[in-house]
C-alpha cells in the first residue's frame, strides 16, 4: 500500500473522532479562552489602543469541530465568522453546533490553512489554535494565514513547547516504533492503553499518565496518539515568524512569561546579564529554565510595523485619558461582585478573571470609587480621582496618585483598558 502523506493521516483521525469533542448545546464558560481568541486583548496588546470586533471579519484556521469557533463568536460578538479545516466529518459537528447556537455570521470550507486565498476574503483576526504543530511545514501555513491578514490585523496561534511536551514526544515516537500510529484510532487506543497502564512508575513518560482527562479516547488521541505532533522552542517560533514575514507582538498568556514568575528571589549578576537580552533571548532563557511553564507558546502576531513596542502611558496620558473594564468583564457581569463587595464593605478578589493570576485583592475603599469602572462608558480618570477625593482625606494630588497607581496595576492585567487622546 503506498505510504499516505501526513495531512491525509491528521484528516482520517480527525475525520474518524472529530476535535474537540464537544457536546453540541454546550457554551463557552473558560474566561481565558474568550480573553485569548478577543480581538479586543490582542489589538489593545500591540497597540494600547481600544477596537471593538463589531463588523469585523474573522477567521477561524483549522476549526475542527466548531468549537474553538464558538470560542471566537462568543469573544467577539457582532463579527463574522469563516472557519475552514481539512476534515470534512469535523465540519459537519461545526454546522451543526452554529445552527445549534443560532449564530447565522459564519461559514465553514473543507481547506487547508495554506490555501487560504481561495476564500476571497480579508480577515481582522485569525485564529489558529492547536493546528501549526501538525503541519509538515509550518512555515507555509503562517504564510498562507499571511496573505489573508488585513494590514492592521492580528493572528492568534501556537506551537506545542518541545520542552513541555518531551515525555509525550517520546510515547510517540514508541508506538511509531510499533507501528502502533499508523493504526486506526479505535485500534491503536486500547494498544495505548495497555502499554501505559503496564509502564513502571519510575518513568518520566508514565508520569504524564495522570488524570481522568488525558485517558478518555479523544486524551489519547491529543497526546500519545496525535499524528504529526512536533515540538518547538521560542527561537524556533521566531525564525518562523521571520521567514513567513511577520512579527511577534505578545505571548498571549503574558503574565506566565514574566521573568519574576520564574525567579522568586533577587539574581543580581543573572540579572545584569538578563537586562542585556533581546525579547527573543529572554523568552527562551524562560524557557530553558522554566520547561514545565506551559504545553504551548502561544502568541499573537502580525504584519511587520517597524515600530517598537508600545510605551507605558505617562503621568499626562493617566490625567487626560479616560477607562473601562475589559469588555469581557462587562458580559461576565464583573460589576455585580463590586456592589456585593460595597454591600458587605468587603473587598474584591480578581482571582480568575482575564488577565490575572495569583490573589489579586481590591481592598473596600478601591472598590468604592473602582465599581464606575464597570459601565458602559468610559470614565475620566480624573472623575475616579474627584469620588476618591470625596471619601478620603486627602489632597487631590494624593487621590489622583492614589487613583492611578491602582489603575496601573489593573492595566498591565487588561483588567482596565486606558482610552488616551493623546496616541
Amino acid at each position: 500500500m503506498p505510504e499516505q502523506s501526513t495531512s491525509k493521516l491528521v484528516q482520517a483521525q480527525f475525520d474518524e473522532f472529530p476535535y474537540p469533542n464537544v457536546p453540541i448545546e454546550q457554551t463557552v464558560t473558560d474566561n481565558f479562552a474568550l480573553f485569548a481568541n478577543s480581538l479586543t486583548t490582542a489589538y489593545y496588546r500591540r497597540n494600547r489602543k481600544v477596537v471593538k470586533p463589531e463588523g469585523k471579519v474573522m477567521l477561524n484556521a483549522g476549526c475542527g469541530s466548531g468549537w474553538e469557533t464558538l470560542v471566537l463568536a462568543t469573544a467577539n460578538p457582532g463579527a463574522s465568522f469563516v472557519g475552514v479545516d481539512i476534515s470534512a466529518e469535523s465540519l459537519k459537528m461545526a454546522r451543526q453546533r452554529f445552527e445549534f447556537h443560532q449564530i447565522k455570521e459564519a461559514r465553514f470550507e473543507v481547506m487547508d490553512i495554506t490555501d487560504l486565498q481561495a476564500l476571497g476574503e480579508q480577515f481582522d483576526f485569525i485564529a489558529c489554535n492547536d493546528v501549526l504543530y501538525l503541519l509538515d511545514d509550518p512555515v507555509a501555513g503562517l504564510k498562507g494565514m499571511r496573505q489573508v491578514l488585513k494590514p492592521d490585523g492580528i493572528i492568534r496561534t501556537n506551537v506545542h513547547s518541545l520542552y513541555q511536551r518531551q515525555f509525550i514526544f517520546n510515547m510517540q515516537d514508541a508506538m511509531e516504533l510499533l507501528g502502533v500510529m499508523d493504526e486506526p484510532a479505535a485500534k491503536a487506543v486500547p494498544i495505548l492503553r495497555e502499554v501505559m497502564d503496564a509502564l513502571h512508575e519510575g518513568s518520566f513518560v508514565k508520569s504524564h499518565w495522570q488524570g481522568d482527562a488525558i485517558k478518555t479516547t479523544n486524551g489519547i488521541l491529543a497526546n500519545f496518539l496525535l499524528r504529526s505532533d512536533k515540538g518547538f522552542t521560542v527561537p524556533q517560533v521566531f525564525q518562523m515568524l521571520r521567514q513567513a514575514g511577520l512579527e511577534f507582538i505578545s505571548m498571549v498568556n503574558w503574565q506566565q512569561w514574566k521573568l519574576e514568575r520564574v525567579l522568586t528571589k533577587p539574581v543580581p549578576y543573572a540579572l545584569r546579564q538578563i537586562k542585556k537580552l533581546n525579547q527573543e533571548e529572554l523568552l527562551h532563557f524562560i524557557e530553558l529554565i522554566f520547561p514545565n511553564l506551559t504545553r504551548l507558546i502561544d502568541f499573537w502576531c502580525g504584519h511587520p510595523t517597524g515600530a517598537t513596542s508600545p510605551q507605558p502611558f505617562s503621568n499626562e496620558e493617566w490625567r487626560n485619558g479616560s477607562v473601562h473594564a475589559h469588555p469581557l468583564l462587562l458580559r461576565l457581569n464583573a460589576k455585580a461582585a463590586f456592589e456585593n463587595a460595597i454591600r458587605d464593605n468587603g473587598p474584591v478578589n480578581i482571582n480568575g478573571w482575564p488577565g490575572s493570576e495569583g490573589n489579586i485583592t481590591i481592598d473596600p475603599f478601591s472598590v468604592r470609587w473602582l465599581i464606575d469602572v464597570f459601565g458602559e462608558e468610559p470614565v475620566p480618570v480624573q472623575a475616579l480621582a474627584a469620588k476618591a477625593l470625596d471619601l478620603m482625606d486627602w489632597t487631590p494630588e494624593e487621590a489622583f496618585n492614589q487613583v492611578v497607581a491602582n489603575l496601573k496595576f489593573l492595566e498591565e492585567r487588561l483588567v482596565v483598558l486606558l482610552h488616551s487622546p493623546l496616541r
